[in-house]
């Protein structure tokens, strides 16, 4: 039996891949001519949007020059076109292109703002243009994810938005042709079936018990490195209930919204766990997944110390950076060791950040750091991206990228810090022994502390007890305060008394503590990242926080709950 089930695991594999070297192909055709391929590509989404009330707004046919495109549209962002989207969304009716909305899906990037992306037919296709070169890619470069199951985290939902608007939002698999949604669900760990339980609680739950069951699992692709952490952290957490669940093959009473989902069940691996001593290594990974050949996962930017962790746990595995995807597209894929444009995906422009010039993706130099800029077959035109990225080099004359981080900064009071400025920080006290820096937090003034200032928020690496922590609070104060005033414009502010001094908070469970506060948002824990510059926007939110564990810590209890997150 599990010859067979390896044999057709790989019989599948093996088809998908045949299968996605045809977008490959057009992809490494494309590269070797971006400027045409690119053009054809607009010509296809003005095709896409004519007629539409988008193309009456921008007096815009199916015929329209790439200059005249340029001249009536203007370099726009979500609050563009949140009015039409709405009523798209209200009325039911094509207004953004003459194609039918197949679901909106939900983002809400950094704020706790939803966005609702709309998803048409051509748009999936233009995702799909992405995806096949980079399938591609990773089959022939990393051949032995062929002989088992994979696990794909891509977009997770606020409890309240699960079950609700369509059918599809927590399902993934649609955003795939037929073709691709057969055999993904033929390989994959995690069976699509839990996006239909009722809380992200008990998806996360059952998401950690089917994971445990797969004894050849050969892949892993999430977003941040810090949601697989926590996943694990969650298995540490919920370890005799797992171990339950893999032994009985029912799942506990306290996840009713699960009772219509299979249940796994793996008595190996519910030993495995029992015996587990807790302590989350490369022994533990190595014996639950000693088949696993591939993590990708961001690894640039602030992502960086994650997906160090990450390795050091997983050092039987091989590991791949992610490309920058967003909900509302697709800029750049994994392939070949490098990072090119997707330019079958979608018409890119590029904002100079050195210049403001908008250039063309043919037009682009190495070293240059640039701002993308979308328009895509959903109707968004000349949507601008908030990353900065640095074009790397060339695979025939397409672009490659690095992902810098995000363009934003903080300016509270003129001090104008940058994410960049944050990662080389975050970088910086990253080598010190015995913390881990999660994130460099503007803290606006309140009744705490009249004048705003910053905190790094840093995990105590279990080396330092109690008694340590506010004199290596204070060390590092120290360092945070002098590395900062290197800024001309902190050092200003902090002269001129608009800001009060940099302190550095050492907590046991900072990551968990950053997580919630995104949450408190409206964000989902499977889909944060971990940026390196934040504004606090609950400044109550820390205060709360270290009060509920102070009292938890005050009540016995014989272990975390059900479905709770950790």
């Amino acid at each position: 039996m599990i010859f067979f089930h390896t044999l057709l695991s790989r019989t599948l594999h093996q088809v998908s891949y045949f299968l996605s070297k045809r977008g490959e192909n057009q992809f490494l055709l494309a590269s070797k001519d971006v400027e045409n391929s690119q053009k054809y590509v607009l010509k296809n989404i003005l095709k896409n949007i004519n007629n539409s009330e988008n193309a009456t707004k921008h007096k815009l046919s199916a015929y329209s020059s790439l200059k005249y495109f340029q001249e009536q549209v203007p370099i726009t962002d979500y609050e563009y076109w949140s009015e039409t989207i709405k009523q798209q969304q209200e009325e039911e009716i094509n207004l953004l292109a003459n194609t039918e909305c197949q679901r909106y899906q939900p983002t809400s990037g950094s704020t706790a703002k939803i966005k609702w992306i709309p998803y048409t037919k051509p748009f999936l296709e233009e995702l799909d243009n992405a995806i096949a070169p980079w399938l591609a890619d990773m089959y022939r470069n990393y051949p032995k994810i062929k002989d088992g199951k994979h696990y794909w985290s891509l977009s997770w939902v606020p409890n309240n938005l699960r079950n609700k608007l369509t059918a599809s939002i927590n399902n993934d698999l649609q955003l795939l042709p037929w073709w691709k949604q057969f055999f993904m669900a033929g390989t994959m760990a995690v069976p699509e079936s839990i996006s239909l339980a009722e809380s992200s609680d008990e998806s996360f739950f059952a998401t950690a018990c089917y994971l445990l069951s797969c004894s050849d699992l050969s892949f892993i692709s999430v977003w941040s490195p810090t949601f697989a952490l926590s996943l694990l952290e969650f298995i540490k957490q919920h370890q005799q209930e797992i171990a339950q669940v893999l032994a009985s093959g029912e799942w506990p009473k306290e996840y009713p919204g699960l009772i219509n989902i299979d249940t796994p069940k793996n008595i190996q691996s519910s030993r495995l766990l029992l015996k587990w001593d807790g302590i989350i290594d490369e022994k533990f990974t190595t014996a639950i997944w000693p088949k696993l050949t591939l993590i990708s996962a961001w690894d640039t930017s602030s992502s960086k110390i994650w997906a160090e962790k990450l390795q050091k746990i997983f050092p039987h595995s091989e590991f791949q950076g992610k490309g920058l995807w967003a909900t509302e597209g697709v800029t750049s894929i994994p392939y070949g060791k490098q990072f090119p444009l997707a330019l079958n995906s979608h018409f890119y422009e590029f904002e100079d950040l050195d210049t403001q010039k908008i250039i063309y993706s043919w037009q682009l130099i190495e070293g240059m750091c640039v701002r993308p800029i979308i328009s895509s077959a959903n109707g968004l035109l000349r949507y601008a991206m908030k990353d900065q990225l640095k074009v790397t080099g060339f695979i025939n004359s397409c672009p490659c990228f690095e992902f810098i981080g995000r363009i934003e900064g903080t300016d509270m009071v003129g001090e104008k810090l940058s994410p960049e400025t944050a990662v080389q920080l975050l970088n910086a006290f990253n080598l010190e022994q015995d913390i881990t820096p999660i994130t460099l937090i503007a803290m606006p003034a309140n009744k705490q502390h009249d004048k705003p200032c910053y905190l790094l928020l840093c995990e105590n690496d279990n080396s330092l007890v109690d008694k340590d922590l506010a004199k290596r609070s204070a060390e590092l104060s120290e360092q945070l305060e002098s590395t900062l005033s290197q800024h001309f414009h902190y050092q200003l502010a902090r002269e001129l008394g608009q800001l009060g001094s940099a302190r550095v908070s050492i907590q046991q469970d900072a990551l968990a503590l950053y997580a919630n506060h995104k949450v408190e948002q409206g964000m989902v824990k499977g889909n944060i990242k971990v940026e390196p510059l934040i504004l606090w926007q609950n400044q109550d939110f820390l205060i709360i926080q270290k009060a509920r564990r102070s009292k938890e810590k005050n009540i016995k209890t014989a272990g975390p709950k059900a479905g709770e997150l950790v």
